[in-house]
């Protein structure tokens, strides 16, 4: 009798189990969010931009400590469909040099890669042999001053044109 009674018990408690886990998978199916994206993001494929021949720079301030000139090449700035900024900066030394990086910068999470480096006598991109996307450091005082120009919060401006006049309006 006692064996009866402990089998009833434990399949009534493993009835009420899968009861449950099918109500609650129900209840998941039927609460999950139409706006859920459930893909994980994806960079699209991209080649790099011709090397500029005649770019248009656009100066910028990397704040009171920078020494060096800042300035991006209007021309070469994109909007993707993943939500990455693309643009080509200049860095000029005080002492005259001029180094030109193709980067690009995801707003949403604030990280930066650089694709390529330009090759000034050659005239021509070397791609980066490590490109990687690498969260934005607080002494980056570039990107930082980058991330105020080309991001609206944590999402891309709405154009490039509206990105292009916010920059020359806050130079």
């Amino acid at each position: 009798m006692k064996k009866t009674l402990l089998s009833l018990m434990l399949l009534t408690l493993s009835a009420t189990a899968v009861a449950g886990s099918d109500n609650n998978a129900h209840f998941q199916r039927a609460t999950a969010n139409a706006f859920d994206d459930e893909t994980p993001w994806a960079e699209q494929e991209e080649a790099l931009p011709a090397y500029p021949q005649a770019p248009e720079w656009l100066n910028f301030s990397g704040g009171n400590l920078e020494r060096n000139q800042l300035a991006l090449d209007a021309q070469s700035l994109t909007l993707g469909k993943d939500g990455v900024v693309r643009y080509s900066l200049r860095v000029l030394t005080p002492g005259g040099v001029s180094n030109i990086s193709r980067e690009g910068m995801r707003c949403q999470t604030q990280d930066v890669r650089s694709y390529a480096f330009a090759d000034t006598i050659a005239q021509s991109w070397i791609a980066s042999m490590k490109p990687v996307w690498r969260p934005i450091r607080r002494e980056d005082n570039i990107r930082r001053a980058l991330k105020d120009l080309l991001c609206d919060g944590g999402t891309p401006r709405r154009s490039v044109d509206a990105t292009l006049d916010y920059i020359r309006k806050h130079p």
